[in-house]
């Protein structure tokens, strides 16, 4: 690809190694050539690192910002790094999507408002695979990708300069403001009803583990295999929304 979407990695280097880790689940893309991606570990000696910072910041398609206790504590990532990609994401000339990597309260912050990877927000450091949680990572930035992808390419077809992720009226990922309020509405309610669900099959899990009497763990193990169920399918309704909403 002649016009690769340009990646930007904002992080706290206290979290080096999970950047690492999803730049490595990133290679694919690079090897393909539809990506560029940038981090502050590329600046050259001799560079002055702030103003490398600001250029690539500025010429991103697509700005991650890898969430965690130490990304939110750094004053450099959140009042100038995400201050300007949101800034840059509110006047549709770049995309930037939240990568949540450890638990931490990001509850009103600015960028709380777009949708978060992995699925159901739910931060990388605390699922049982973390391959698997950088996958879903990996796969949810090579949609948008592919998305900008194409509005470059029509861009450049038609000779206009119009940015890669502007497409007024709908917002980001082609949904209006109306159609995408209802579904983040319907996304946290099905989010609370799982939340629910999680919490009665650890109940019902605990009362099977320290159960004696035969007939009552029949009974147990029968609703449990009921609340795996419904959480499974709160899981897929939930994933379904997080996909329209990319």
């Amino acid at each position: 690809m002649s016009n690769p979407v340009k990646v930007f990695f904002s992080y706290s280097h206290k979290d080096e190694a999970l950047r690492d880790e999803l730049a490595t689940h990133l290679s694919m893309m690079k090897r393909q050539g539809i990506i560029e991606a940038w981090h502050d570990r590329e600046i050259s000696a001799g560079s002055e690192w702030a103003n490398a910072i600001d250029d690539n910041l500025e010429v991103a398609d697509i700005i991650l910002l890898l969430v965690s206790a130490n990304f939110l504590a750094s004053d450099y990532c959140y009042d100038k790094e995400m201050t300007r990609a949101m800034e840059r994401h509110e006047t549709r000339e770049a995309r930037v999507i939240p990568i949540i990597l450890k638990p931490t309260d990001w509850n009103g912050a600015p960028f709380g408002k777009l949708q978060a990877l992995p699925k159901n927000a739910k931060p990388v450091t605390t699922w049982p695979d973390q391959d698997e949680a950088f996958l879903n990572v990996a796969q949810g930035i090579r949609k948008v990708v592919e998305d900008i992808a194409k509005s470059k390419t029509s861009s450049t077809a038609s000779g206009t300069t119009t940015p890669a992720t502007s497409s007024p009226p709908a917002m980001s990922g082609g949904l209006t403001e109306r159609q995408r309020r209802r579904l983040e509405q319907e996304r946290d309610s099905l989010q609370q009803q799982y939340d629910r669900q999680s919490e009665k099959l650890s109940r019902l899990r605990q009362a099977y583990g320290i159960e004696t009497d035969t007939a009552t763990k029949f009974k147990l193990e029968a609703q449990i295999q009921e609340s795996q169920t419904e959480q499974s399918r709160l899981d897929r309704q939930l994933e379904e929304i997080e996909q329209k909403l990319l």
